[in-house]
């Protein structure tokens, strides 16, 4: 038997699926904590449950789809780059927050640069790069490197990334390599974007390659991109920025192979959120605009996608202003998770069901998360870190002293602490959908929360069961919100933006009178979709089937659901696009703008030409992306306008698309 390991690392498991080559079949899975300070630790365990008794020998190909690059975007982990602007403006810096991306790094401003035709604006000053670049500290793991209109003409930024790497050894960035369109600033980001992200991603890939080595598993690594194809680790240690988003991106691409469906709407709920897109015609919507991350709007492509606060760890708490229950948006440790880890911590919570009265922060712990290591910390931090050092602490018994809240509130921003409290998926052990870890703990925060409601004038509930039940419920109804709310944009072409308010009031007043009929209630309506829902995740199983109550329509919960990240890792495809560009020079002659600047006579041989070279450098990038058995398809669109009888040429694009199945080893 030949196998394939598909690898997802999220931001609560780190799913792993084994896939017999020859039937397309899952044949073993698993599902592993994320360990978030070091993910090597998750994707180990990942591994060696899935392996099992499998022979390591028989698997040929191993693909991993990874939350690292835009972890590293969202907490700022970046390595240490340098950002060479050739033939840029000291103004442009304001453009598309690039001053803000390259804040606390050296900006080196080099003359040079062409102009949109493609010619020589300026010469390039080498020499006054070389005098900046032996001025840089010895701190920096990377360069970027961008020039003006290099899309047209790329000479400068070719000139000056092999003159940077023979003189520093460093990894260079360039932005004609990551994008073919216009908006310089925009490049610019996504060059230093990736150049900051090529040390932390490269780590990665050699840890994860030392521990399939452990496993004694020899074959070559893919890295999931955020369209949801593929490139080999080679290709994906040059560009990582290309693997933003690659976590969602694989989860639709194994949504479309395991329900088997063109036309659909992917809803995937993890521990964090709930991720929703598109598949039309059998393909991921892509983004109009590029992959935007932390407010970062980069130039690579991804798959498009609605993020809603909405997870299995979402926290559980009572709104006292409305009296009613919220769920989430903040991501909190399941309290049986906590009690699992730390058993201790159930003391605690006996200790509050005990007490007569009820109070704010009974149910949530605080827990360290890592050390702080050389973080400066104020002495308010310090204490806060002191106290929960050697096991979680109850909120309550810590801020019984002190009020913590601000150096609460930055300590888990910067990762050292987080929180532990009652969350659906504590809500499912009490009802006995899980089991995986300590149900007593879900048990006793269950009996805190419904105290809670009766003692603020809130609903009030027969047991802890009934409370579950109804908290399962509203998880449902709200997922059933997000993917109407996704559904509208889309219909409204808009797909991406948040709802007006006016319109999330008016769905959530529609869900809740849905959800409970009242003969009083004037609303009552129930939305028909006319493609089927596909949810996917580790809680999808529990949380989408009753979401028919809400929406009219066909919901799928497909086999494997709770692992489709690491099934979109192993069945997604290797695709390379290359783009080229013709415009007019005078008369009807025209300029194909390619790495080899050439002018023709007329449009016809130029776009002849033009598309020959876009399918072999498609067809080669492909070839060093990993794929086999490649096919290209070359697309070609003309901007001319006619009026009055004459015709206009303005511009000609010619798109080469290169895909294959991902190459491994043979096995056996």
């Amino acid at each position: 038997m030949s196998l394939r390991l598909g690898i997802d690392t999220g931001g609560t498991y780190t799913d792993a699926v084994l896939m017999d080559d020859a039937t397309q079949s899952v044949v073993a899975k698993s599902k592993s904590l994320t360990t978030r300070h070091n993910l090597i630790e998750g994707i180990q365990s990942a591994i060696t449950n899935t392996l099992g008794n499998h022979d390591a020998a028989s698997i040929n190909l191993v693909s991993l789809s990874t939350t690292l690059a835009t972890n590293s975007i969202v907490e700022g982990h970046g390595a240490r780059a340098a950002l060479i602007l050739v033939g840029y403006q000291q103004s442009q810096l304001k453009l598309g927050n690039l001053s803000d991306a390259a804040r606390d790094l050296p900006i080196v401003f080099v003359d040079g640069g062409h102009d949109a035709g493609g010619h020589e604006k300026q010469p390039l000053d080498l020499k006054h790069a070389a005098e900046s670049l032996e001025k840089l500290d010895d701190s920096l793991s990377a360069v970027a490197v961008s020039s003006m209109f290099a899309v047209r003409n790329p000479e400068h930024e070719i000139t000056l990334r092999d003159f940077i790497r023979d003189k520093t050894g460093l990894p260079v960035s360039c932005g004609h390599e990551l994008s073919a369109s216009l908006d310089a600033p925009r490049r610019a980001l996504t060059a230093l974007i990736n150049a900051r992200l090529i040390p932390l991603i490269k780590d990665l890939i050699e840890a994860t390659r030392g521990s399939l080595r452990d496993h004694g598993i020899t074959a070559p690594l893919m890295v999931v991109r955020g369209d949801g194809s593929l490139v080999n680790a080679e290709f994906a240690e040059s560009t990582p920025v290309e693997t933003i988003l690659s976590g969602p991106a694989a989860s639709v691409v194994g949504a479309q192979f395991l329900a088997g469906r063109d036309q659909m709407i992917v809803s995937d709920i993890g521990g964090t959120t709930t991720d929703v897109a598109l598949i039309q015609q059998g393909q991921p919507r892509l983004s109009r605009d590029g992959a935007s991350v932390n407010g970062w709007r980069t130039m690579v492509e991804a798959v498009q996608i609605e993020t809603h606060g909405l997870g299995g760890d979402s926290e559980i708490q009572y709104d006292r202003e409305n009296r009613r229950f919220a769920i989430g948006p903040h991501k909190v440790m399941p309290l049986c998770l906590l009690a699992d880890q730390y058993p201790a911590a159930i003391n605690d919570l006996r200790q509050f069901v005990d007490e007569p009265w009820i109070k704010t922060n009974m149910a949530r712990f605080i827990v360290l998360r890592r050390a702080p290591g050389e973080l400066k910390l104020t002495a308010q931090q310090q204490s806060l870190v002191d106290q929960v050092a050697s096991h979680p602490q109850s909120m309550q018994s810590v801020f019984a002293e002190r009020h913590f809240s601000l150096a609460l509130k930055r300590l888990i921003e910067i990762g050292v602490l987080t929180i532990a409290g009652f969350t659906p998926t504590d809500a499912a052990h009490v009802r006995g959908w899980y089991s995986h870890w300590d149900p007593a703990a879900s048990q006793l925060g269950a009996t805190l929360l419904s105290r809670y409601s009766k003692f603020n004038l809130g609903q009030e509930w027969s047991d802890e069961k009934s409370f579950c039940e109804s908290m399962l419920s509203q998880v449902s109804r709200e997922s059933a919100l997000c993917v109407l709310s996704s559904a509208i944009n889309e219909s409204n072409n808009v797909f991406g933006t948040a709802l007006h308010p006016k319109q999330q009031a008016l769905l959530e007043q529609m869900f809740q009178t849905t959800a409970q009929p009242d003969q009083t209630a004037i609303l009552g309506m129930r939305a028909k979709l006319s493609v089927p829902v596909v949810g996917i995740g580790a809680p999808a199983a529990s949380f989408y089937p009753p979401i028919t109550n809400f929406l009219d329509g066909e919901v799928v919960v497909p086999e494997h659901a709770e692992v489709a990240n690491a099934v979109g890792a192993v069945v997604g495809v290797v695709k390379q696009t290359v783009q080229l560009t013709i415009t007019p020079v005078s008369g009807k002659r025209v300029m194909v703008h390619a790495q080899e600047q050439r002018e023709f006579d007329s449009l016809e041989p130029a776009a002849i030409w033009a598309s020959q070279i876009a399918s072999d450098a498609a067809f080669a990038k492909a070839e060093q992306a990993g794929a086999q058995q490649i096919e290209v398809t070359v697309e070609r669109k003309d901007n001319i306008v006619e009026q009055q009888g004459q015709s206009t040429f303005f511009e000609s694009t010619i798109v080469a698309v290169a895909s294959g199945r991902a190459g491994g080893k043979s096995a056996g």
